[in-house]
């Protein structure tokens, strides 16, 4: 599984996060608010049945039958009787805190209290209901005259209705946009800088030296930033230098090349073939350091082109099958760009004996494919084939190929070009040189 980015990883963990504590406060504050509830109908009840006692207290016997039925309600029943309507206290803590409660309020010692919670199952269609239960309260005092007051409250217990929950959701909802909002501003400042070192690292391993950062972002970044342009610099140094000496060594080596020659020419016997074609051997290096040396240095390479009309031609000039599915135009140096390509195509010939040429374009990218049927190169030795004096065979022999600086030549042309060279061997036999350039546009 591809792994996520990390801005997508870090927004998800945040996200997760919040929920968790969303979730938990919202507990929290659930059960709060049904402890106080409780505190406070507890109260209510006690309160309610204290009036009861002392008005009913200060009644004639005559009229509390009629006080009693003037104080019920549709939720409240309140009744005076010769048995008890709840036996004994029940054993559940909120039972026995609310009969202690009353004894207290009242100096009564025979208290009997039951609370009930069950939920009700005809309460009317009515969103304000939604998630509500019912709680029925019963409690029965005994009377100095030996009979009971029995009480009994059915009440809502206080839940979150349909419309507060509606309110919580889209207020977390709106405080996790805007968190995650702020959040994702700050990785995008914060991963840019990064995402921007990876790029330029990804042009630096394919030889592109003038790949830059900006010295921008948090100072451990523009640190970073810093470090990697210098190397770059240093890099170019280095490689400015090394390929000035190149064509200074292959230079130099040419007049006395020329001079052994000549020489050699002028011996009789059977030395003088041997000799000739190693001194002829020698100058191809030379000739190789050269050119290697001086690869795009001398051509505008920003020149727009016909990738078909400029293949075609140097295909028909080296009698090398092309088949093109498009005509992409890109910005290029002919010459250099030719001479990358042909490089290619030689460099088949001369291990495979034919080539051929294949142009297509995928999404930007212009595709040119050179194909053979030869044996293709060793895995090992793929992945340091373009290296300078590197060959795709173990002899050095002059029939088998050159001096090993073709595709280096063509990888630096390619690479000054802003595109990328790669080989691949084929499944059955053979091997597929692959060059992709940007594109500006494509005639299909």
């Amino acid at each position: 599984m591809k792994r996520l980015p990390l801005a997508t990883q870090l927004l998800a963990l945040l996200g997760v996060a919040l929920s968790i504590a969303f979730i938990g406060a919202l507990a929290v504050t659930v059960l709060a608010q049904r402890l106080n509830d409780q505190n406070a109908r507890d109260a209510l009840v006690t309160n309610r049945i204290e009036e009861l006692v002392l008005t009913l207290d200060a009644l004639a016997p005559e009229n509390q039958a009629d006080f009693m039925r003037d104080a019920s309600n549709r939720v409240t029943k309140i009744e005076i009787a010769s048995d008890p309507a709840v036996l004994m206290t029940s054993a559940d803590d909120r039972s026995r805190l609310l009969a202690g409660r009353i004894q207290e309020a009242l100096g009564q010692s025979d208290v009997r209290v039951s609370v009930l919670s069950r939920a009700e199952p005809n309460l009317p269609e009515d969103p304000r209901n939604f998630g509500l239960n019912r709680e029925m309260v019963l409690v029965s005092l005994k009377l100095v005259n030996d009979r009971w007051l029995n009480f009994s409250a059915r009440e809502p217990r206080s839940w979150y209705t349909k419309t507060q929950l509606q309110y919580l959701l889209a207020f977390y909802a709106c405080s996790l946009l805007i968190v995650l909002g702020a959040v994702w501003v700050f990785l995008r400042k914060t991963i840019s800088p990064i995402e921007e070192l990876a790029i330029a690292a990804q042009k630096s391993a394919k030889g592109d030296r003038s790949a830059r950062v900006s010295e921008a972002g948090p100072f451990e970044f523009q640190q970073a930033a810093k470090a990697f342009n210098t190397m770059q610099e240093r890099i170019s140094q280095f490689d400015a230098e090394r390929t000035r000496t190149m064509a200074a060594v292959g230079h130099d080596l040419r007049t006395p090349l020329t001079s052994l020659r000549i020489r050699a020419e002028m011996i009789d016997g059977d030395l003088r073939e041997p000799m000739i074609e190693t001194l002829d051997e020698v100058a191809a290096m030379a000739d190789g350091l050269v050119s290697y040396a001086r690869t795009g240095q001398s051509e505008n390479l920003m020149q727009v082109i016909s990738l078909k009309d400029l293949l075609a031609k140097f295909c028909e000039e080296l009698d090398v099958p092309f088949h093109a599915t498009a005509d992409p135009t890109v910005t290029a140096g002919p010459v250099s760009f030719s001479r990358a390509v042909r490089n290619l195509v030689e460099n088949a010939l001369a291990y495979a004996g034919q080539a051929k040429v294949v142009l297509s374009v995928q999404s930007d990218k212009a595709i040119i494919a050179v194909e053979d049927d030869g044996p293709g190169i060793e895995p090992a030795l793929l992945a340091t084939i373009f290296d300078p004096f590197v060959r795709g065979e173990a002899s050095r022999s002059r029939e088998t190929g050159g001096t090993g600086l073709g595709l280096s030549i063509a990888r630096d042309i390619i690479v000054a070009h802003g595109g990328e060279l790669s080989v691949i061997n084929k499944p059955d036999r053979g091997l597929t040189a692959l060059i992709k350039v940007p594109s500006l546009s494509s005639k299909q």
